[in-house]
């Protein structure tokens, strides 16, 4: 205990005495300097720089290692596979992007993206024997303890019953963490993003389609079966019962970006605009088009009342969206705001915004998880329960 505590003294607080490092942490300077000196020997802390206190015997400083070594976080998506280098500070040094590889199989794709991998880490002049550790976050259910895609996305091969992080590890020989994308990107914004020192919040992502996490008083909330967050099966009336989602869920069927496409191919031919995609349904809004401006709204008042939900439920402090249609934000979010001013109270009034690190935070949510495997010591949230 008193090893780890010196360790994150020195990682938050330093460059630091050993004297300061003694003062903070309640540990006899004796003590501290044994401690100190089997960290130096294992590389987590070195010295560097010098103390310039006014009084005193000027001391060396001690600084964490953040370049010990390194690990690689992974966010596949089914459209775009981001890959993001980070030290043992959970601190992003590069990203890179590729197309999701359209294969038939998920041995192919596991082995394209080991390949991806250790392609990356070359091209950042890395040495694939400093490699600690590979956080992968995926769409679907995924049990975290096992490192098992249990339900995976329908865009990905074979993505069901999967031991992703075993396999990943026979290619790469280090272990592997895998959680679901949407709750690593929560856990990067509790790191990174708007959500730093909150203890309570929904991240909803808005894109293909729908997904949730959610941290409740300092916990993130992953249920049983690790399914809590899964709203595109959310209902809102009680025909909807009775109807097949076809396995998409009715909110999802209602409000993702897939869901909006298909259902203006289902109005025919009674707009003019070119709206293959949700994105021509906002911008064919914009222009004014009566169909598109109809669908845009309905789906504006379906994210909210499922907000709303939520909030009945939660009662967050922030609530974040992301995802494609994040960036059409600005066409919703005032109608979505004026809603839930309309039913809520003082006690659960919040505002929903978009999220300013969008992308980087599953990478950096996944490279937390994985870092608190391999430096299980390092507190990163302290005042948060991952698992």
């Amino acid at each position: 205990m008193n090893k780890s505590l010196v360790l994150n003294v020195v990682r938050q607080e330093g460059p630091i005495s050993r004297a300061q490092v003694a003062k903070k942490t309640n540990i006899t300077r004796a003590t501290v300097s044994d401690i100190v000196n089997d960290l130096i020997a294992d590389g987590a802390i070195y010295e560097g720089g010098e103390d310039n206190s006014p009084v005193g015997r000027k001391g060396i400083l001690l600084n964490y290692n953040a370049s010990l070594g390194f690990g690689v976080g992974v966010d596949i998506g089914g459209t775009k596979i981001s890959f993001g280098l980070f030290d043992v500070n959970a601190e992003l040094l590069a990203t890179k992007t590729v197309e999701t590889y359209k294969v038939v199989t998920n041995d192919i794709f596991i082995s394209l993206l080991a390949d991806s991998i250790r392609e990356f880490i070359a091209e950042n002049n890395r040495d694939l024997t400093s490699l600690q550790v590979i956080g992968i976050a995926t769409p679907g259910i995924v049990d975290y303890k096992k490192g098992i895609v249990v339900e995976g996305s329908p865009n990905l091969p074979g993505w069901e019953n999967l031991n992703l992080s075993a396999r990943i590890t026979e290619h790469l020989g280090v272990p592997v963490v895998l959680e679901n994308d949407v709750r690593a990107a929560l856990v990067g914004e509790v790191w990174k993003g708007q959500c730093q020192n909150v203890q309570s919040a929904i991240l909803l992502a808005v894109g293909t389609g729908i997904g949730s996490a959610l941290l409740m008083d300092g916990n993130i909330i992953r249920g049983f079966g690790n399914a809590a967050g899964e709203i595109g099966y959310m209902l809102f009336e009680r025909e909807q019962l009775h109807m097949n989602w076809d396995n998409k869920g009715c909110f999802e069927s209602l409000a993702s970006g897939s869901g909006l496409a298909a259902r203006m191919k289902g109005e025919g031919e009674q707009t003019a605009e070119q709206t293959e995609t949700a994105a021509d349904i906002f911008v064919a809004a914009k222009r004014g088009d009566a169909v598109a401006k109809r669908l845009v709204e309905e789906f504006t008042d379906y994210l909210s009342i499922a907000i709303l939900n939520l909030v009945s439920v939660v009662n967050p402090e922030k609530i974040l969206l992301m995802g494609g249609l994040s960036n059409a934000a600005e066409d919703y979010l005032p109608r979505i705001n004026e809603n839930i001013k309309k039913h809520t109270f003082s006690r659960t009034s919040v505002e929903v915004t978009v999220s300013e690190i969008k992308d980087l935070a599953p990478l950096y949510g996944i490279s937390i998880l994985a870092l608190r495997i391999v430096q299980p010591t390092v507190q990163f949230l302290k005042d948060i329960k991952l698992v």
